[in-house]
């Protein structure tokens, strides 16, 4: 397989998480059959487009080592690239299109890595697993860890996140979970007295919020060091639907955005939203996408790791990944060619050079856990 052309042929395919991911998921499972692999599709309605996940197995028994990817992108709109962003352009030893960085080229890695083991060398199978909606709400991973047998039957216990780290080995992440605040007015022209302004009845929670927002950001009893920012974030966004200036705000909407790090009391701030909401008659809708991903530092899946890409220490990144689903289910790391800096923006691309490392990488871990039997 040539890393280059695999991550082209998927940059080909628009799969931004508002749209489905059937056509690139089609094209991972006839790789993944190309070189010997068993596959299952999980698949689920996400409001009436289908996201589709893809699972493979290459070898017997239980174990082994997972390689977890995922197939969506985030939007292309503000594409400034050379190409378009799914004509991808190689271009100075780069591949420049949506996706290529954050994680085709990633996928591509895992797919070249597994095809060099026969099946009959190995001990323990090798899983590779590529989600759907890692951008938005960890859809995927949720719907392959609940309901794919291939996955629950192999019973793996150590994983690889593909997301990009230079190839350097992390070990614990943020969560993430949001709040959808609503608060309901009367639209009325502002000049008669007879509407009401939604807003007046957000105000007040939102000065809570605002109180949080600084106890949370400066108060040290919050703060992890081992991250950096060594706090958690809280975001809020308020929208009215840009109403009128002369009307009375009908809906006041806010969300927010809160990023917390393994070992916090995260029941504790959610019970304050919580309070404050009942309060001042506004209405709250958590929804919590995933949980801080940790990985101790003196488990298998990190000492490998590190010895694999010579690292002197695991270190913590403040974004989010598919380990908020998975860390419930094998003890992972995140590692993975490419930077993420270079994701998510108007001329995203990876380093050739940096894929072809990833798939040294990844090929000396499956030697590892499925050929030499650690998993």
């Amino acid at each position: 397989m040539d890393v280059v052309k695999l991550t082209q042929d998927m940059v080909a395919f628009n799969s931004s998480s508002s749209l489905s991911n059937e056509g690139v998921s089609d094209y991972i499972q006839k790789q993944l059959r190309r070189i010997g692999f068993q596959t299952e599709l999980t698949t689920y309605d996400d409001n009436g487009v289908k996201k589709v996940s893809v699972v493979g197995r290459k070898g017997k028994g239980e174990g082994g080592v997972a390689l977890l990817c995922h197939s969506d992108t985030v939007p292309a709109d503000d594409w400034a690239g050379p190409g378009g962003p799914f004509r991808s352009t190689v271009k100075d030893g780069r591949i420049y299109g949506r996706g290529s960085g954050d994680m085709k080229g990633q996928i591509a890695c895992a797919l070249c890595a597994a095809e060099g083991f026969s099946a009959s060398v190995l001990k323990q199978p090798i899983t590779v697993v590529v989600t759907s909606d890692e951008e938005t709400s960890c859809g995927g991973a949720r719907a392959v860890a609940t309901s794919s047998g291939l996955f629950r039957d192999v019973k793996v216990r150590h994983g690889i996140i593909t997301e990009p780290t230079l190839l350097q080995v992390v070990h614990a992440h943020k969560g993430a979970m949001r709040f959808i605040v609503t608060a309901k007015g009367r639209a009325a022209h502002s000049s008669t007295g007879k509407g009401f302004n939604a807003h007046l009845k957000m105000i007040p929670f939102l000065h809570d919020m605002w109180k949080m927002y600084y106890e949370i950001t400066t108060d040290r009893k919050h703060f992890n060091e081992t991250f950096d920012p060594p706090f958690s974030d809280w975001n809020i966004t308020i929208n009215d639907g840009n109403t009128a200036s002369n009307v009375t705000v009908p809906l006041s909407r806010v969300t927010l955005n809160y990023r917390a790090m393994p070992g916090q009391d995260v029941a504790s701030i959610v019970g304050r939203v919580k309070a404050s909401a009942r309060e001042h008659g506004v209405h709250l809708a958590p929804m919590k996408i995933g949980k801080p991903f940790f990985t101790p530092l003196d488990s298998k899946i990190v000492k490998e790791a590190l010895a694999v890409t010579r690292r002197p220490k695991a270190r913590t990144v403040s974004y989010g990944t598919d380990g908020m689903v998975f860390g419930d289910y094998l003890e992972s790391v995140v590692l993975g060619p490419g930077d993420i800096k270079q994701a998510h923006t108007h001329d995203e691309w990876v380093s050739i050079d940096q894929l072809r490392k990833g798939i040294e990488v990844y090929a000396k871990l499956i030697d590892r856990f499925c050929v030499q039997g650690a998993g």
